[in-house]
């Protein structure tokens, strides 16, 4: 991930000053609660263009809930985690635009920067704003804790053409090129993927370029178009495809506490939620014993509920049982 041009306009989108609801208990039905239906706007840095010119440019998200961490506790570490974050998101956008709950098919037609940046309100929506990250320092590789809020993370809009846009790119004999291309989207991202994990030689950016690519010359994009721009022409292209694509990215100025060495860090943000998701899912049904227990809910009631408000829940039993010497 490379750092936004300074030219260009950085505008942080998400609702960051929005708290997460607080954890008291209700012992009747907890799904009454307004915590269980905490469902929170974000606004789209791209959005999603649709025939006519219209632009979908909010979604709501909702926080992961039991069932969602079960299911993430079951994907296999051999899935990539482009297809992850597709069926994520259609677990947990609950709506977007018109459509609620959201096609699947509409979230894979989200930009990137779009779906990255959903992913980022589910996290802040379950966990909260503070992210605590353990990286390598560039020169002694030994490990350093770094920590920062969602607000420090730029969000820069590009609001998402609703035709190819034509670009002139150099030929390499001091002329121009025309080619039309679109910024990637979702099932740019899984094409991808899926083309790397079944053997396919091709480097995994210029396949993307090649999908991006829709027409060169007059002529048909894609794989044939890309055979056909000179060298020159594909690295202006892979620039022209970055300036017409909003971005939801971290790049991170830091000194080493122990070498000292001062070096950026780009951090994978899509691949650094998914990870912090999958940690807690051991506890989930330690958690639902407790609250089955306790409340006498269903297993339903309870791996429904959000995971912030239950996990609350079961560390108020698990305090009680400690004060009564059972814990």
């Amino acid at each position: 991930m490379g750092r936004p041009a300074s030219a260009d306009p950085v505008a942080p989108v998400l609702p960051l000053s929005a708290g997460l609801p607080a954890a008291v208990p209700s012992p009747a039905d907890p799904t009454t609660h307004p915590a269980h239906h905490s469902h929170r706007p974000v606004a789209l840095p791209a959005g999603l263009a649709l025939a006519g010119g219209e632009l979908v440019a909010t979604a709501w998200v909702r926080p992961l809930n039991g069932d969602d961490e079960e299911w993430l506790a079951a994907q296999p570490p051999t899935r990539a985690g482009a297809a992850v974050v597709s069926e994520l998101l259609a677990r947990t956008v609950v709506r977007l635009g018109p459509w609620a709950p959201p096609p699947p098919e509409r979230l894979l037609d989200l930009p990137i920067a779009d779906r990255d940046l959903l992913l980022l309100a589910v996290r802040t929506s379950t966990y909260g704003h503070r992210f605590d990250v353990v990286l390598s320092c560039a020169a002694c590789e030994r490990p350093m804790d770094v920590s920062f809020a969602a607000g420090d993370i730029p969000v820069q809009s590009c609001r998402t053409p609703d035709a190819p846009l034509p670009t002139a790119l150099p030929d390499g004999r001091g002329g121009v090129l025309e080619v039309a291309l679109r910024p990637p989207n979702g099932r740019d991202q899984e094409a991808v993927a899926a083309a790397a994990a079944a053997g396919d030689p091709t480097p995994p950016v210029e396949l993307l370029l090649q999908r991006c690519l829709v027409g060169v010359g007059g002529g048909p994009g894609g794989a044939d178009g890309w055979e056909r721009l000179p060298v020159p022409a594909r690295g202006a292209l892979a620039a022209a495809v970055d300036d017409a694509s909003a971005k939801v990215e971290l790049a991170m100025d830091l000194s080493c506490p122990e070498c000292g060495v001062d070096f950026e860090a780009d951090l994978d943000l899509a691949g650094y939620v998914l990870d912090e998701f999958l940690a807690p899912a051991g506890t989930v049904l330690y958690e639902l014993h407790l609250l089955a227990t306790a409340y006498h809910w269903s297993e339903h009631t309870i791996m429904s509920m959000p995971s912030p408000r239950r996990r609350a829940l079961a560390g108020l039993v698990a305090q009680d049982l400690r004060a009564k010497g059972h814990g």
